[in-house]
């Protein structure tokens, strides 16, 4: 797929769990013992190896459930030359109008951010879905959601955990720094990463979307998944709409409040579906993922995943052979951020 090591390219940063950034270069090397031109990322998440497939010249379909992932890939998957210049950020840093909504600052006080940051959230998102073109909302809100990623501890909106910053304590853990830093500095840092990482690789890219990863299209020749991880220290599996589903809001902001999920207490998230179930309940994982493979037995598949996981790296060897797969598991040793554990990523190539 080229030379990737001296090509000096820089991906947008991510705070974002189970983000494969920091594996593009290992998922490269071994792409390339096969030969497609055309693939679909099933999870898609941050768009960081559909943007690495876009690099070097494939066509590229970028799947996800959550709007906000798809918003992200729409900025610099889809997009091939929009960019926000310093106009489009005042656009968005003004107050343009006399009154602005207060939802976040009305749902969400006390929850997340401070009250003058939800008041600016309310100002810069209602500004944001005054631009015409998508790609410049697209790039905008992207570094809307790493803004507000970096200013929460641990990056996720699962619990109301402002304390944990606003506590004049002695920490051992963090960045109190990123955390004050002003929504306005964050942003406009983020925009120059997208705007750095737009480009043309003259194929029709796009994103598509959706729930139900099994009726995404087929007639690629390759299909790469990301899944949600399901460990056996788990009880249920990562659930991604619970960690960003305020970013989830932010994507459709004017709706946000009809979307409110019931008992959900303070941090007030959207309620689950069947299909974020699929991958969190262990009742149903394994069937999930035969399902998966299934669908696309007669594309090459790339899955990533890890060695303590649920199906385990046996399983899914079984079920890619069911499939009248050839396979090889590629590992590397790694550990998570928020993890203690040790683990292997693992990376399954089947032809």
């Amino acid at each position: 797929m080229g030379d990737f090591a001296n090509s000096g390219f820089r991906y947008p940063s991510t705070r974002y769990t189970g983000s494969k950034r920091r594996f593009l270069e290992w998922i490269k090397e071994n792409s390339d013992t096969i030969k497609f031109d055309t693939v679909l990322d099933l999870f898609g998440g941050t768009a960081s190896v559909s943007l690495l497939f876009k690099r070097y010249g494939k066509q590229v379909s970028y799947n996800d459930f959550l709007a906000s992932n798809q918003i992200v890939a729409k900025a610099i998957v889809e997009n091939d030359g929009i960019t926000i210049s310093d106009k489009d950020l005042a656009s968005v840093f003004s107050k343009t109008q006399k009154r602005y909504p207060n939802f976040i600052q009305n749902t969400y006080k006390n929850v997340f951010f401070l009250d003058e940051e939800n008041a600016w959230l309310d100002q810069a998102i209602t500004n944001i879905n005054k631009i015409d073109n998508e790609y410049k909302r697209a790039i905008l809100m992207a570094s809307l959601f790493q803004a507000c990623l970096a200013k929460r501890p641990f990056n996720l909106f699962h619990r109301a955990n402002l304390y944990i910053r606003t506590n004049d304590v002695k920490r051992t853990f963090c960045n109190k720094t990123t955390w004050e830093r002003s929504f306005e500095e964050l942003v406009s840092r983020y925009v120059k990463e997208y705007n750095n990482a737009v480009f043309s690789n003259k194929r029709n890219n796009r994103v598509i979307g959706g729930y139900n990863a099994a009726k995404s299209p087929n007639g690629v020749d390759l299909v790469y998944m990301d899944p949600p991880y399901f460990s056996e220290h788990m009880t249920q599996g990562t659930n991604y709409l619970a960690y960003y589903h305020f970013l989830e809001g932010l994507a459709d902001y004017k709706n946000w409040k009809n979307r409110l999920g019931k008992d959900t207490g303070k941090v007030k998230r959207m309620e689950d579906s069947e299909e974020v179930y699929s991958f969190t309940r262990k009742d149903r994982v394994l069937e999930t993922f035969e399902k998966l493979i299934k669908r696309f037995q007669h594309t090459q598949l790339i899955i990533s995943y890890q060695s303590n996981g649920i199906p385990s790296k046996e399983q899914i060897i079984e079920m890619l052979h069911n499939g009248g797969k050839k396979v090889k598991v590629y590992e590397k040793p790694h550990k998570y951020a928020l993890s203690r554990r040790q683990t292997n990523e693992l990376l399954f190539v089947a032809t």
